[in-house]
């Protein structure tokens, strides 16, 4: 790594200190100093509580068939560079630090005194990236909300709201409403929306996209993705189409809930494809992109000295709920009992840890708390009275470092669920990845 790069980094990483600071004007003011390159490309922008990623990477695999693809994904495993990825590859380090003080010079220039965030300058980054790579179309995930978030400054040629639940509460709203509101700004007039949402925050995005004039289309209405398989893992379904039905989709990503997630892309690629005057690919090339899809600690599997260990990173109770479901159905699969589950966590000191408890600790048969290396991390000694108070008979252990956690969980012979954070989940990872690891 390069002195340059270095120094682009440090200052990358003191934007850190500006918090998230919601609005478009900073963002915007940035791209159009540097010729606004959002214009020269076509996105696809997908927001939701849960499971954008996973649609995120359903998507690439989709429009991988026959097109070129950037990707813009938030956090990623991969550090920075993992966030910009082309046909598969990572931005290199030369590139990184070039676009970075790129847009490093136009912030100075014209923000002054109020400089873009992190993420707002990651989100640039993006858009010059992809624009120099000439990309036939962008993945672009949302990194908080919608409405006020830096990637709302682009207009699609098709949304998404993958489903809407309490999480953030603190930027978004205390209510599934006041969230939903947040996430249906990224409805764009005449730019066709798809949504898996239900309920309260289906009436929400109904309602704003009606006022914006964006045709929706709901998940069991319109469009469908039907569970053809009994266990669910790998998960296997029908999609019932826009334009067009697919039948027999086995998926590279486990658990029942990758059914819906899987039928949102289906339904983003048909409008996008619609939109942009492409053809859809021929069935079997599509059942070979879903079921080579892999999103990294996403219910990942692995083998770890003869123990089934599974990351998530399920992070609020929703995403939770979720996670339980595809634990019983393993169990259920692998003869496994389930409640024998040896339950690692660690979560930030932000999101509401005893409602994810509540849902998660009637699997567990011990508990190991553990904290990942973030200022943000929640103390585990907290959160060992925290699952002791939902749980009075299940033995808690406090490990400090996750990567001990995990190596205590895999001794103690498991079945192994590690969840709480994607921070959790990749320092569990790495450690998983230095040992004689076998991942299914």
């Amino acid at each position: 790594m390069t002195v340059e790069t270095v120094n682009i980094l440090e200052w990358l990483q003191s934007r850190k200190r500006f918090g998230i600071h919601p609005g478009l004007e900073r963002t915007r003011a940035v791209l159009g100093a540097l010729g606004c390159p959002e214009h020269n490309l076509r996105f696809v922008h997908v927001a939701g509580t849960n499971g954008k990623g996973s649609v995120c990477a359903f998507l690439t695999s989709l429009f991988s068939i026959d097109h070129s693809v950037g990707t813009f994904t938030s956090p990623s495993f991969d550090g920075y560079r993992g966030r910009f990825v082309v046909n598969g590859e990572a931005m290199d380090d030369s590139t990184f630090a070039e676009l970075a003080a790129r847009v490093k010079a136009a912030d100075e220039a014209v923000n002054g005194a109020e400089p873009l965030t992190e993420f707002e300058v990651l989100t640039v980054m993006a858009i010059l990236y992809f624009s120099l790579r000439q990309v036939d179309v962008v993945v672009w995930e949302t990194g908080m909300g919608g409405r006020y978030d830096s990637t709302n400054v682009v207009t699609p040629v098709v949304t998404g709201i993958t489903n809407v639940s309490l999480d953030h509460m603190e930027i978004l709203g205390d209510t599934v409403r006041k969230i939903a509101w947040e996430k249906a700004g990224i409805c764009k007039p005449g730019v066709p929306m798809v949504t898996a949402a239900s309920g309260q925050a289906l009436d929400v995005i109904q309602r704003v996209a009606a006022d914006t004039g964006s045709p929706l289309f709901v998940h069991g209405q319109q469009y469908a993705g039907i569970s053809t398989g009994p266990s669910g893992w790998p998960p296997k379904l029908h999609y019932r189409g826009l334009m067009h039905d697919w039948h027999e989709i086995s998926l590279g990503l486990h658990g029942l809930h990758q059914v819906e997630n899987a039928a949102v892309a289906l339904a983003m690629y048909e409008l996008a494809c619609g939109e942009l005057g492409w053809r859809p690919a021929a069935i079997s090339e599509l059942r070979r992109a879903m079921a080579q899809t892999r999103w990294p600690g996403r219910l990942e599997w692995f083998r770890e000295n003869g123990v089934d260990v599974i990351l998530d990173g399920a992070h609020n109770a929703a995403g939770v709920v979720r996670m339980v479901q595809s634990l019983q159905q393993f169990s259920t699969v692998h003869g496994i009992p389930r409640d024998a589950w040896t339950m690692v966590i660690g979560v930030l000191n932000d999101k509401d840890a005893r409602s994810m408890l509540q849902q998660a600790l009637p699997l567990a048969a011990r508990v190991i708390v553990t904290a990942p290396a973030s200022p943000r991390a929640s103390s585990p000694w907290q959160l060992a009275t925290a699952v002791t108070e939902v749980r009075k008979d299940v033995a808690v252990q406090v490990i400090p470092t996750v990567a001990e956690a995990i190596q205590a969980a895999v001794a103690a012979g498991g079945p192994v669920s590690c969840f709480g954070s994607l921070y959790t989940v990749y320092e569990a990872r790495k450690a998983i990845h230095q040992s004689e690891e076998f991942m299914m």
